[in-house]
């Protein structure tokens, strides 16, 4: 069987790209052929992604296209006579993006108006989580292939924070992931309970100027305590979560959140909002929080610090979780989803002309 992988953008540290090398490496291993295209490609992933122009496949060939972004070439990939799966990895709501970044509002906006008529030309469509799935009316999920093993040990199991307590979050500084409430709810934890607690955010910033403004927030309302990180190697990443205390994530919006498997992987207790699919995938994992008042995250964050009882808990359930999320079951969802897509009749659809001239 042959697999042709087709994305809207590839680039070194896109989890979407991540994704798809890592689901050629199953390909591989199960003696499946094909390649993998993108509409736009980073030259530092030149050699392991190809451009969309160069799909060809043969008529038995089936298309597996992740959808992230807004791309307008993916049309023509649809309307090729091949079977096709569309694996929705979720687009953020433009009304997050609008005061901040106009175009990524716009390339938004237009990203998810496309994605039910993309999904409707597909002939399976499926999300990365059941929330992503129920977008497209769908019921098939193929979560995220999160390999624990490639982060290494986790680190000594204690169940009380050594030295001044380290308070993480991970994922980019954008609008809807919340750094600013994160932000002001560790001011409270600090200056009610932990004056010498820690704060470190890594993520790329949407641009420059969001990240100044996260940067001045945090030095007026916790002055010389937040740390904030980009471009982390995997291994600086892992002492990351191995050197905290807490995890914190505040999202208004995640179609999975990778970053809560990496979380309970390491052991480190994590407090959250349930939106999107951060309840799915955290399950009884996590310390869900749904008020907005950041004196009750503080709180929260005071009692995942102190009680050594429920740190105790919150690991082991993070750590049961991450059962549910193993390479093997994520790699037998692909499977059995790709081998029911080959055993389908064909599409009828005539060959689409070629995916070289179109815009995108």
């Amino acid at each position: 069987m042959r697999v042709h992988q087709v994305l809207s953008g590839a680039g070194p540290v896109d989890a979407v790209t991540g994704q798809a090398l890592a689901f050629r490496a199953l390909f591989s291993g199960w003696g499946w052929g094909g390649g993998d295209v993108a509409a736009a490609i980073d030259p530092r992933v030149a050699g392991r992604i190809a451009p969309l122009a160069s799909l060809d496949p043969a008529p038995d060939d089936l298309l597996l296209v992740h959808y992230s972004a807004y791309a307008p070439r993916l049309a023509g990939v649809l309307e090729m006579p091949n079977r096709t799966l569309l694996l929705s990895h979720n687009v953020t709501p433009a009304r997050w993006l609008w005061d901040h970044d106009a175009q990524a509002a716009v390339q938004c906006a237009l990203g998810r108006r496309q994605l039910p008529r993309y999904a409707a030309e597909a002939d399976v469509a499926a999300g990365v989580s059941a929330y992503n799935a129920a977008e497209l009316g769908s019921d098939v999920v193929i979560p995220i292939l999160f390999d624990a093993e490639t982060w290494g040990p986790p680190g000594p199991p204690a169940t009380e924070p050594d030295g001044p307590p380290v308070v993480l979050f991970v994922g980019r500084l954008a609008p809807h992931k919340r750094q600013d409430e994160v932000i002001r709810a560790f001011a409270l934890l600090r200056r009610r309970h932990a004056p010498d607690a820690h704060l470190v955010l890594v993520g790329e910033p949407l641009n420059a100027a969001y990240g100044a403004a996260l940067t001045g927030l945090a030095e007026e309302l916790a002055p010389g305590a937040v740390t904030f990180e980009r471009g982390l190697p995997a291994g600086a990443l892992a002492e990351r979560y191995r050197a905290a205390h807490a995890f914190v994530c505040l999202s208004e919006h995640e179609g999975f959140c990778i970053p809560l498997l990496e979380a309970f992987h390491f052991g480190v207790p994590v407090v959250a909002r349930p939106a999107g699919g951060i309840p799915e995938v955290a399950g009884d994992g996590a310390l869900l929080v749904e008020d907005r008042d950041a004196g009750v995250v503080a709180e929260l964050l005071r009692l995942v610090l102190t009680d050594a009882e429920l740190r105790t808990a919150l690991r082991e359930r993070g750590r049961a979780r991450l059962a549910a999320y193993g390479p093997a079951e994520t790699a037998a969802k692909l499977r059995a989803a790709l081998e029911g897509l080959a055993a389908m009749p064909p599409t009828g659809r005539p060959r689409a002309a070629s995916t070289d001239g179109a815009a995108g």
